[in-house]
């Protein structure tokens, strides 16, 4: 299913928690920059009062970096927009699967009369991100035309769709986050390894050569600060296990699909299913804001 049809809200919160999360990113990049780009004027060992200055003024401007993110809580933003869109998400797959507490009732008014009062309740529930949520996409159907068809599909049809686009889909996009955060963990604790060598290098390279006036010695540490700063803030290692964990989680799961041959036993398989992937969500959501 594509993710145009799910409800405006989960569409606002999506592009809301992308936004604040590039900002948050770039932002601490450009942290690191500045103060790599600081340390590396300050080599010179004959600056002038302009030269001075302007060093000074790109720590100022570091320093105002620093500010920016204390004060508009990007990273929290980010946090809280992607637990709404992933709370509406784990809703709507509900919805559309017909399970609990989605089930058939007397009339579809009143089923959808409950998934709009959930809705509802997540919205308010994170009102602290409301002014991330405007635009467009908030004039749009919470529950889309492709949402009725879904639903209203027999039992076989709504097994195949929620199989492949969801379970599939949720597996497939662990195992890679899993794999890609590995390696890249590899990657830069390589390089932080790299950078401290060089360091050290530098300062007994000073004692061989004390008549040498320029030393890099503090780019090279800045450098490394910043290589860690990055590897907190992506948590490559931390984020590698839980998705590979989750990965086999969601796999165990999926083998109880073809034990679900009726509408309740299906149910409580999509039950089971999104609270495997809420789950990691959840503990994801717990340890950023830990």
């Amino acid at each position: 299913m594509d993710h145009n049809q799910f409800p405006a809200l989960y569409q606002a919160a999506d592009k809301a928690s992308i936004d604040a999360q590039s900002m948050y990113l770039r932002l601490i990049k450009l942290h690191i920059f500045l103060l790599v780009f600081g340390a590396a004027l300050t080599v010179n060992p004959l600056p002038t009062k302009e030269y001075s200055l302007i060093n000074a003024f790109v720590f100022l401007c570091a320093l105002g970096v620093s500010m920016l993110l204390a004060i508009k809580k990007y990273e929290k933003l980010w946090y809280s927009s992607r637990a709404v869109a992933e709370s509406v998400k784990t809703a709507t797959w509900r919805y559309l699967m017909k399970a609990d507490p989605f089930r058939d009732a007397s009339s579809i008014k009143e089923v959808n009369s409950t998934f709009r009062n959930l809705l509802n309740e997540i919205l308010h529930s994170n009102n602290q991100i409301g002014q991330l949520l405007g635009g467009n996409v908030s004039t749009t159907e919470q529950i889309s035309n492709e949402m009725g068809v879904i639903r209203s599909s027999s039992l076989q049809d709504r097994r195949d769709v929620y199989l492949t686009s969801r379970v599939d889909e949720q597996r497939k996009w662990y195992a890679n986050k899993s794999a890609y955060n590995k390696r890249h963990s590899g990657y830069f604790f390589a390089l932080l390894i790299l950078l401290q060598l060089m360091a050290i290098a530098f300062v007994l390279l000073r004692i061989a050569y004390l008549s040498w006036s320029i030393w890099p010695t503090e780019v090279f540490v800045v450098l490394a600060g910043g290589v860690v700063t990055w590897m907190q803030v992506k948590r490559f290692q931390e984020i590698a296990t839980a998705y590979a964990l989750t990965a086999h989680e969601i796999g165990i799961v999926r083998g109880k699909l073809s034990e679900s041959e009726t509408d309740v036993e299906f149910s409580d398989f999509v039950l089971d299913a999104e609270n495997a992937f809420s789950r990691e969500h959840t503990q994801w959501v717990a340890r950023q804001n830990s």
